[in-house]
């Protein structure tokens, strides 16, 4: 039944998809409202139907991944950070009471509703928190733009100490995760990581997921997808193929963290697979 509901949310277009999911988190949204707690440090947090990535708690993800980045990519309160797909400031919000007002966080994201967003709840208070919209197309959060795969970031070299992108690869074609993974190393300084999560391929999630609510059953060249015709609904890539991305990019070290998605055996960190790029 999930498999079913998810393919018909996704054959909705990216403009109807959050009108529904509005409609249908209303009455939570409401009481959400008339319980006036949906705060974290001073800045409002966003409904639950006004969220469009990702599901469960909002604060408490963005809380989990905060410590993994204190604790896996080594983030210190004193350095500069880039968010690679910025949303609703999922990942932004919790780092307010732990970055220094000295240290630089710079966010982007291709839906601008919601940087809009971020710049009147997160901007305003925190001034060295900057968030930009980036015109890109992707059939999963926008029906126009450029291409993800030919996009330079708007940073200088060095720009950098840690960088992340959560279930943003899990959300992209091979072309442009390659790229995304040339710009990251562009712009991080020597001795900085990079922190993403994918969905990856190999011996073992590919029999444990086959016949799991993450089965991924459509592979088209090097790539694994849930839904043939909204691509950027799940993406899966070969772990071993996405490793030689990594070191072509200029990337030093590797560390994976394998994720519970596709049911595999033993010890997982998160849902997703995270790797800190090094």
């Amino acid at each position: 039944m999930k498999r079913y509901l998810r393919s018909f949310f996704y054959a909705l277009s990216p403009t109807n998809r959050r009108i529904l999911r509005r409609v249908i988190f209303s009455p939570v949204d409401l009481f959400f409202r008339l319980l006036g707690k949906n705060f974290y440090n001073g800045i409002k947090l966003p409904l639950p139907g006004e969220i469009f990535t990702g599901g469960g708690d909002f604060l408490k993800n963005g809380l989990i991944y905060k410590k993994y980045f204190l604790e896996l990519g080594q983030l210190a309160s004193n350095e500069d950070v880039l968010d690679i797909g910025s949303g609703l400031g999922r990942m932004a919000i919790p780092l307010t009471d732990f970055l220094d007002k000295k240290s630089k966080y710079e966010g982007f994201d291709v839906v601008k509703s919601a940087v809009i967003e971020c710049q009147q709840r997160i901007s305003l208070k925190f001034p060295n928190f900057s968030f930009q919209y980036v015109s890109l197309e992707n059939d999963l959060y926008t029906s126009n733009g450029g291409s993800a795969s030919e996009y330079v970031f708007s940073y200088e070299k060095n720009s950098f100490d840690f960088a992340w992108a959560t279930s943003v690869f899990t959300h992209m074609e091979q072309d442009e995760v390659i790229n995304y993974l040339h710009q990251a190393r562009r712009v991080i300084r020597p001795g900085g990581r990079f922190l993403a999560t994918f969905f990856l391929m190999d011996q073992e999630s590919k029999v444990s997921s086959s016949n799991s609510a993450y089965s991924f059953k459509y592979k088209i060249k090097n790539t694994w997808y849930m839904d043939k015709k909204i691509k950027g609904a799940n993406v899966a890539f070969d772990k071993q193929l996405l490793q030689a991305w990594a070191f072509d990019a200029g990337w030093k070290d590797i560390s994976i963290y394998p994720g519970s998605w596709s049911g595999r055996s033993g010890p997982t960190t998160d849902f997703q697979d995270i790797i800190v790029f090094q």
